[in-house]
C-alpha cells in the first residue's frame, strides 16, 4: 500500500515542489520587452520557455529559455527539529494557508515539523540576433533583472517571497551554422539559485495528539518515603493506593 504523500505536485495547475518555482522564475521573466530595429517600430516582447523550444513552435528572437540545473539540501541552513504552529503558516509551493484541523480538533493542537530548505539551481538562457537588442538586455539584466546582490521573486503557489541570488554569467555568442559566419546568435548564460522548502514529514504526523487517557500513581505520604528508600535498596516497590 502506498502511503499519502506529503505534498503531491499539480502539473495542471503548477503547483507543489519544483513545479510551482518553476512557474514562479518564468513569470518573473515574462514581460520583457526589447525596442525594435527602427526608431519608430513597435517595442517587441521576449518569448519565455523552458529548454528549447519544441519543433512545432515558431522560433522568433530574441527569447529566453529556462532550465532546472539541480534542486539538493541546504543543509547550512539546517535547524533542529521543533514544531511550528499553525497560525499564520503556508504550505510550502502550494497553498498561502494550511487545511483546516481534522474534526474535534481545535486549532492551537495543531502543528507541524518546521520545513527542510532546498536550494534550487537555473541557467537561463538570453537569446538575440541583433547585435544592440543584445546589449540592450545584457544592460537591463545586469542593473534590474538579476542583479548583483541578492534579490527576492514571488511564488505565487504559496504567496512567498523566495530569495534569489546571480552565481555565474558566460558569453556563448556563435555562429547559426558551422559552415557559415554570416549570421551571429547572441546568447547570455546566466546561473541563478532560489530558495524553497519542503516538508519532512506528512502533514498529520507533526500534529499534537489529544490526550484521550490519563494514568496516575498515588502515593500516601509514607508510601512516597517508603519508595525513596526503596528504590535506593532495591527493595519491592509499594502498591499505590
Amino acid at each position: 500500500m502506498i502511503r499519502p504523500l506529503r505534498d503531491e505536485p499539480d502539473i495542471h495547475e503548477h503547483v507543489g515542489f519544483l513545479l510551482a518555482e518553476d512557474e514562479a522564475l518564468k513569470s518573473y521573466l515574462t514581460g520583457i520587452t526589447v525596442p525594435g530595429r527602427d526608431p519608430d517600430s513597435e517595442r517587441e516582447k521576449v518569448g519565455v520557455w523552458f529548454r528549447w523550444p519544441q519543433s512545432e513552435r515558431q522560433i522568433k528572437y530574441p527569447f529566453i529559455t529556462i532550465d532546472a540545473i539541480t534542486a539538493e539540501p541546504a543543509y547550512e541552513l539546517f535547524s533542529s527539529n521543533h514544531l511550528e504552529p499553525t497560525q499564520g503558516l503556508y504550505r510550502p509551493s502550494v497553498s498561502p494557508t494550511l487545511p483546516p484541523p481534522p474534526g474535534g480538533w481545535a486549532v492551537q493542537d495543531y502543528a507541524i515539523l518546521n520545513y527542510l530548505p532546498f536550494r534550487l539551481v537555473y541557467q537561463v538562457s538570453v537569446f538575440s540576433r541583433h547585435n544592440l537588442q543584445d546589449r540592450y538586455l545584457r544592460s537591463i539584466f545586469a542593473t534590474d533583472v538579476f542583479p548583483q546582490r541578492p534579490f527576492w521573486i514571488v511564488c505565487g503557489a504559496d504567496n512567498t517571497w523566495r530569495r534569489t541570488e546571480l552565481i555565474g554569467y558566460a558569453n556563448t555568442d556563435q555562429s547559426e551554422t558551422s559552415e557559415s559566419g554570416t549570421k551571429r546568435i547572441f546568447r547570455k548564460v546566466y546561473t541563478v539559485s532560489m530558495l524553497a522548502e519542503v516538508p519532512q514529514t506528512r502533514f498529520l504526523d507533526a500534529a499534537f495528539y489529544r490526550v484521550f487517557r490519563v494514568h496516575l500513581d498515588a502515593y500516601t505520604r509514607d508510601g512516597l518515603d517508603q519508595l525513596f528508600e526503596i528504590n535506593h535498596e532495591g527493595h519491592e516497590v509499594p502498591t499505590s493506593t
